[in-house]
């Protein structure tokens, strides 16, 4: 190895929930970067250049949510980090309290960084912001679907005010015209910014890809980046012309045999269409969380239709969604974070069950929550990434306890034939080289 290049973790991502940290570490993969990804804040067996430590904090109460980012942050800091990275959704999904914010802070407070930059967003999807305020498409966040998240309800498209709301730091904004002239003149308006008004947390405009590129240089340098994968997918070209990597690797995954499963938590729209076309081919079994109240072993049923689909050969989903009102009614009859914390509980359980029990060795997870309570009830610390192709499809195996074959998908995202083409996906091993020219792969 060359004795110029520095053999450090040169970027450590700490992402608040497995979905986003699984679609970070693909994209790093695809770029070209060997990257390791780890579940929860215990050491990880292997770290690579690129590291993602994947947490369950989005909707953990604000001092757990920080206490376990700072975790991760000491674990990083053992292997030298160049730059950490906190990542988030797209969507800037948080609370009135944070957790974007409070986490943010405290990252900033032991790595001393002065300035940060918040850079969410996902042109891909078309999840823009505009002079700080969110869009899904044509609508303001506020005024989208996202404001009846069950969870982290979005209710206010002005990130800046959405961020000031959770931080003790002043926030300030680096809109579209700073962005298109270039990383300088960001650089410039984050110093101008933070010398006249004491500005140290600064909400980024993004509206189309190449402001993420320019994003990206001018935050290449500083010591804490925060936003959603897309902005730290324009970093590994500037490491490699920077020459903090030696030079890209080739991708290789292994494809996986035996039966494969659907497991979904989410009630997004976009996952109820995936669930409906998946069902047009596939038994689909739906758990009526409010049995469960009332003492009902929905686990078991759910192991006996599983062995029934994996006996006739079929592909099978098993979900937990059900219609708003129902999920309305839950919680007001038992409480928002329970009802969540419930279906993800005997979620967990049946994937114990299929995979333990059965046989299951591909499994796609749809849910950002369900994803890392399900992985975390397996037994899985450690993955190996594949490399991203679209949003919503990231692929992953684990070796310990056991081979399986995982796609974790945030519940907005993904094609409408996404599960089945995902579970056949997962079959094919993978052997190319990295994708160094444009990006995003499908852009």
């Amino acid at each position: 190895m060359d004795a110029n290049i520095d053999t450090r973790l040169v970027f450590g991502a700490i992402a608040d929930d497995l979905t986003g940290g699984l679609e970070l570490a693909s994209m790093l993969v695809a770029r070209g970067i060997p990257t390791s990804l780890s579940v929860g804040t215990a050491a990880p067996k292997r770290v690579q250049r690129a590291h993602v430590i994947a947490l369950k904090s989005r909707v953990a109460p604000a001092e757990q949510a920080v206490q376990s980012t700072l975790a991760a942050l000491d674990l990083l800091m053992e292997h030298g980090v160049r730059q950490a990275f906190f990542k988030y959704c797209a969507t800037f999904d948080s609370t009135p309290k944070g957790n974007i914010g409070p986490c943010a802070e405290a990252l900033m407070d032991r790595l001393g960084a002065e300035q940060v930059l918040f850079v969410p967003g996902l042109c891909e999807t078309r999840r823009t912001v505009f002079q700080g305020h969110m869009f899904g498409g044509a609508e303001l966040l506020g005024e989208s679907l996202k404001r009846f998240d069950p969870l982290t309800p979005m209710t206010d498209s002005n990130l800046v005010r959405v961020l000031q709301a959770q931080s003790l730091r002043s926030v300030g904004l680096i809109d579209y015209t700073v962005i298109d002239n270039g990383p300088e003149a960001i650089r410039q308006s984050v110093t101008d910014q933070a010398e006249r008004a004491g500005k140290s947390l600064f909400i980024a405009d993004s509206l189309y890809e190449h402001h993420f590129s320019a994003l990206a240089n001018a935050a290449a340098g500083m010591r804490l980046l925060t936003g959603n994968s897309s902005v730290a997918a324009h970093l590994p070209p500037i490491w490699l012309e920077r020459g903090l990597v030696e030079h890209s690797s080739d991708i290789a995954l292994a494809g996986v045999e035996g039966p494969g499963a659907v497991l979904v938590g989410s009630v997004a729209p976009q996952t109820a269409a995936q669930l409906e076309r998946f069902g047009e081919a596939n038994p689909v079994c739906t758990i009526d969380i409010a049995r469960a109240y009332a003492g009902d072993d929905l686990v078991e049923e759910a192991r006996q239709f599983a062995a029934r689909a994996i006996a006739e050969g079929k592909y099978f989903a098993i979900s937990t969604a059900l219609p708003q009102d129902r999920i309305d009614d839950l919680q007001a009859a038992h409480g928002r974070l329970e009802v969540a914390a419930r279906a993800e509980k005997i979620l967990s359980e049946i994937a114990r069950a299929i995979v333990l029990e059965l046989g299951v060795r591909r499994l796609v997870v749809a849910g950002g929550e369900t994803s890392g309570s399900i992985v975390r009830a397996l037994g899985i610390a450690d993955l190996q990434p594949g490399p991203y192709r679209e949003p919503g499809f990231s692929r992953a195996i684990a070796t310990e306890p056991f081979p399986i074959a995982l796609m974790l998908k945030s519940g907005k995202l993904g094609s409408i034939d996404l599960f089945a083409t995902a579970l056949e996906d997962m079959r094919k091993p993978i052997a190319e080289g990295p994708l160094l020219n444009r990006w995003p792969p499908k852009g």
